[in-house]
């Protein structure tokens, strides 16, 4: 019912996020379900991490500017960058992660037993866009990276980089973005390094690609300006491409820094990073999203899965006992209890994109059961509510696409014409319809 509403539409109408000329240009606050959305992101996102070998860290959100001196960044990246004094030294807000990331790595000596070293981080980075660029969610100043960093020998390049190649893909997939397509990107024109490390990294990133048997397309001095990048690129429901996954290889930073293992044959060498995220920034991947799904998301993304919904007054504490059971079951539910009569509260619930909803009356109390709909229409009742969340437990595990429940404990659309709305003999209600 959300037609194609833009995610800034979509946002304000589920108080997910919102922008305030007082906070600033690029600057959105997350409300509670928003919030909700992004952790639901957020932890599924460290199970890969976790499966993949990365440890997660912590770091500031400043640094002195000599880091970003010694890293490269502050050459290439200053007028991106929130630059400013404290005392007599010159700080920044860090735009990325990578040097901070390396800090934690030459914290110790290491060795080539220790690698690879994998750390992941979900991080808020700056970046100074210019006021023109700047759009909803798509394009923010403070940006939350699903940021890793692998520091790494040569002769382990290969297998780390398809494993999280191959990881990045499945990621998108699960959140059902299916039409995928992989791009090498190589050597800028404000490339630093070695050109013949640039050749041997990028032949790399071509037969990761081509061993894991993807069709890919070279995207000619796209790399960013430390290394090839390899991304992952997703065709959303209305036909727009977005570059989401990105993996980096980069073979000069480990020595910018003064980063060294102690190699085999007792040699301390520099080692190889490979910078990835696997959805990039989380703001433009929630705005990308809810404009995917027109806002009606997957029962395990919805910030709320379930509405229980009593017919009239009558059934209130039903229905709290309902709502109560299905809270400790671990689902995000609630209850909607207002004086609106039942067609309105429904109607409120399909048009808020949540998946179910719980109607309960006098036939449901009475046999101590619970009638479900979902938000395409369909609907079944009789359910003994264990039954029910036995159903929805494995759609939410298994990161189901379609609300499928309803249709698999039996229900179906007896008014095609007013899908989600009760039919005429169930509007139970004791309110007058001008309470709508």
């Amino acid at each position: 019912m959300s037609g194609n509403k833009s995610h800034l539409q979509l946002g304000r109408e589920r108080d997910l996020f919102s922008f305030h000329e007082e906070a600033g240009s690029g600057l959105p606050v997350f409300h509670p379900d928003g919030t909700v959305l992004r952790n639901i992101i957020i932890d599924y996102l460290r199970e890969v991490n976790q499966k993949l070998g990365f440890e997660e860290v912590w770091t500031p959100h400043l640094f002195n500017a000599d880091l970003w001196k010694k890293s490269g960044h502050y050459s290439s990246y200053k007028t991106r960058m929130f630059l400013f004094k404290i005392g007599e030294h010159e700080y920044g807000l860090k735009p990325m992660n990578c040097p901070a990331h390396a800090l934690i790595f030459s914290s110790k000596p290491r060795s080539y037993k220790d690698l690879p070293i994998m750390y992941s981080e979900f991080a808020t980075v700056y970046r100074n866009e210019q006021e023109g660029e700047l759009t909803g969610l798509l394009r923010v100043r403070s940006i939350t990276q699903d940021d890793g960093h692998v520091f790494l020998a040569n002769d382990q390049v290969e297998s780390v980089l398809r494993n999280i190649l191959l990881a990045a893909i499945t990621v998108l997939e699960t959140f059902g973005l299916k039409d995928l397509s992989v791009n090498i990107s190589t050597k800028p024109a404000d490339a630093i390094g070695d050109p013949k490390m640039w050749e041997i990294a990028t032949k790399t990133l071509i037969e990761v690609a081509s061993k894991a048997g993807l069709n890919y397309q070279i995207a000619e001095g796209e790399g960013a300006f430390y290394g090839p990048k390899i991304d992952v690129h997703a065709k959303d429901s209305l036909g727009r491409q977005w570059q989401l996954s990105t993996i980096q290889l980069d073979f000069n930073l480990g020595e910018r820094l003064g980063l060294k293992y102690t190699d085999r044959d007792g040699k301390e060498k520099p080692p190889l990073i490979i910078h990835r995220a696997l959805v990039g920034s989380l703001e433009r991947f929630i705005g990308i999203l809810l404009e995917h799904y027109k806002g009606n998301l997957p029962l395990w993304l919805a910030p709320k899965q379930v509405r229980v919904i009593p017919v009239s007054e009558k059934y209130s504490e039903y229905a709290k006992i309902i709502y109560q059971e299905i809270r400790k079951s671990g689902f995000r539910a609630d209850l909607d209890n207002n004086s609106l009569t039942l067609p309105k509260r429904i109607r409120n619930a399909v048009l808020s994109g949540i998946p179910y909803m719980i109607v309960v009356g006098s036939e449901e109390e009475t046999t101590n059961t619970v009638a479900v709909r979902d938000r395409k229409g369909r609907n079944v009742k009789g359910i003994m509510l264990s039954d029910l969340l036995s159903q929805l437990k494995k759609e939410d595990q298994e990161k189901l696409i379609e609300v499928q429940t309803v249709k698999i404990l039996g229900g179906n659309i007896k008014n095609k014409s007013k899908a989600g709305m009760p039919e005429p003999g169930q509007r139970e209600q004791t309110q007058d319809q001008n309470n709508e």
